[in-house]
């Protein structure tokens, strides 16, 4: 007989509540975006790209540490279940009713959120950008003046 671990409905809540937080964040920081871009467009052009570079550099920034956050996670669960050999892990809270695997199958899903971390390591360092790779190229070409452009 298949065993099924039953959703839990507190755990199914507040994950409803931070969705909808994120969302709210979401939408606010859209605003204040708006209103600084506003800002930025009145600025002389040497203090727009330097304001544009800076908010670029936090932006990947944050977003190569949310993504290797996140590889970590996926990386120390995925390592947890291949150990268990059970899929839900034993204790663990799931927000919708969910078949436990174990053994093999179990083994499998534990290696996809490994792999999903090693992909996750691909993400530039904050500190490489500007001084090379693909992002520092990709900075050096939104900052550049047009005027240097060759319109040929």
């Amino acid at each position: 007989m298949v065993e099924i671990q039953q959703a839990d409905a507190r755990s199914r809540k507040v994950a409803i509540l931070v969705l909808i937080a994120v969302l709210i964040c979401g939408a606010v920081l859209v605003i204040v975006f708006e209103d600084w871009l506003v800002q930025v467009r009145s600025m002389p052009v040497e203090a727009a790209r330097e304001s544009l570079t800076a908010v670029f550099r936090w932006s990947v920034g944050m977003g190569a540490v949310a993504v290797s956050l996140a590889g970590c996670h996926f990386w120390w669960s995925g390592r947890r279940v291949r150990r268990a050999l059970r899929f839900p892990l034993p204790g663990a809270t799931v927000l919708r009713d969910t078949i436990v695997l174990e053994g093999r199958a179990a083994a499998s899903r534990g290696r996809l959120p490994s792999s999903s971390a090693s992909c996750s390591s691909a993400v530039p360092s904050p500190s490489s950008l500007g001084r090379g790779g693909s992002s520092g190229c990709l900075v050096r070409f939104m900052t550049e003046p047009l005027s240097r452009v060759d319109p040929s």
